[in-house]
């Protein structure tokens, strides 16, 4: 496969990735047979409506999910970001261990969805690693960062360099 190629499947996946977000939660509320762990993260399921909201950097990389339902949310940037699917969870971190149930977790700002297919990639001859969601990516700044989110170091993903330049940056994590 020619650079080029190459470049054009990774931007591809980038925008299937961000153009996911908008219909994950659609696909998973219309499917009503649908697995729990794909369930709508819609902030009324958890009354977070009726609640006062506040970021919570202090969680920063904690993986949470609300006592009474399997929705799964990663912390980041203070708020609660849902993971919205086991495809998903799987390619960001290392096992299934460590998630942690919260009480209230309507009290935590709801920060959307990261993308379905979200992904830790990197340029080959770069140490840089990144989260690629949403439609950019974002620097994971050191491997303390890495271990504080839990992200799967076996996971990362090769991609060309013009691939992974070509991605908007967005804010860096650590």
């Amino acid at each position: 496969m020619t650079k080029r190629s190459w470049c054009a499947a990774a931007l591809a996946l980038v925008l299937v990735s961000s153009a996911g977000v908008a219909t994950a939660s659609a696909a998973a509320a219309a499917d009503a047979d649908a697995a729990p762990d794909t369930v709508s993260h819609s902030s009324t399921a958890h009354g977070s409506m009726a609640k006062p909201q506040r970021d919570r950097p202090d969680l920063n990389g904690l993986r949470i999910k609300a006592v009474d339902s399997p929705a799964i949310y990663l912390v980041l940037d203070g708020r609660r970001h849902w993971i919205p699917n086991p495809t998903t969870y799987t390619n960001l971190f290392r096992d299934w261990n460590g998630v942690v149930s919260v009480l209230d977790i309507g009290n935590i700002t709801d920060g959307g969805a990261l993308s379905d297919g979200a992904f830790l990639g990197k340029a080959p001859d770069q140490p840089q690693v990144y989260l690629f969601s949403n439609g950019v990516k974002r620097w994971i700044t050191s491997p303390a960062a890495m271990d504080k989110y839990y992200f799967a170091w076996n996971r990362i993903q090769n991609l060309p360099g013009e691939a992974v330049n070509s991605v908007p940056s967005g804010a860096n994590i650590s």
